[in-house]
């Protein structure tokens, strides 16, 4: 695949500062999104810190698997669970369930899931449309698809030469991109969108967002009309469509396989 973003690195640095409020907030989000959850399965791809896998757990979704391709995000999953389990968790320990694994090797014959979600993720396997075939596989009848996708911009190009650039570079170099971009992208948050940047949504913080995005490599994007389209010729209609507010972030969809 070349050069890539260490995502589990990212992943255990963000955990070492997570609490309670974090995993509030990922509930909140997440009911939200999702508000008929409980009792659903649930299959995260791309868990990356287990917080969302968790979140379901403890929203009452059973069972909840979470993959990822990286070993490093799949054992920081696991110390969250031990940490943040609690809610309407059941003591039974096939509830929450962390493997390694890629969605675009994982087998066509697993089992099919009432709720699949993978925030922020299917873009960075390098094959996405690839990984929308795989993921969409896995949805039981009538289940759901819940993804988030880059969008489409005119500077999404450029935002590609970035991150490969950040991918290569030793870390002095890597260290200098964050310290340059962090503060850009702060003032465009407060100047443009007219949004504390620090009152992050979804549990996330602000920092770790950053260096995500300046480093999330590989990186690919679709504009909405062309997610929703490959999706509609998979036989899943829309269900709901949330559009980014910051024109390079994510949309997010809402699919219902028929």
């Amino acid at each position: 695949m070349g050069a890539t973003f260490g995502f589990g690195e990212n992943w255990e640095a963000f955990s070492k500062a997570i609490g309670k409020d974090n995993f509030a907030e990922a509930e909140r989000s997440l009911a939200e999104l999702i508000p008929d959850i409980a009792g659903k399965s649930f299959l995260d791809i791309g868990c990356g810190s287990g917080l969302f896998s968790i979140a379901a757990a403890r929203l009452g979704a059973s069972p909840v698997l979470g993959i990822d391709r990286d070993p490093l995000c799949i054992k920081v999953s696991r110390e969250n669970l031990k940490r943040f389990a609690g809610g309407h968790i059941t003591s039974s320990p096939d509830t929450v369930t962390f493997k390694v694994g890629s969605i675009l090797e994982w087998p066509g014959d697993q089992v099919r899931y009432d709720i699949v979600y993978s925030w922020g993720v299917l873009h960075h396997t390098g094959r996405m449309y690839d990984a929308f075939l795989k993921a969409a596989a896995l949805v039981a009848q009538s289940g759901r698809l819940v993804i988030a996708v880059y969008n489409r911009h005119r500077t999404s190009g450029v935002w590609k030469t970035i991150k490969r650039w950040y991918a290569v570079s030793p870390g002095p170099v890597r260290g200098a991109m964050i310290g340059i971009l962090y503060p850009v992208i702060a003032a465009a948050k407060i100047f443009v969108l007219h949004k504390n940047p620090f009152r992050v949504r979804r549990g996330m913080t602000f920092y770790r967002d950053v260096v995500d995005w300046i480093g999330g490599y590989p990186y690919e994007y679709a504009s909405i009309d062309e997610v929703c389209s490959f999706f509609a010729g998979q036989g899943f209609r829309i269900e709901r469509v949330i559009p980014t507010d910051t024109m390079i972030g994510c949309n997010e969809f809402i699919f219902r396989k028929k």
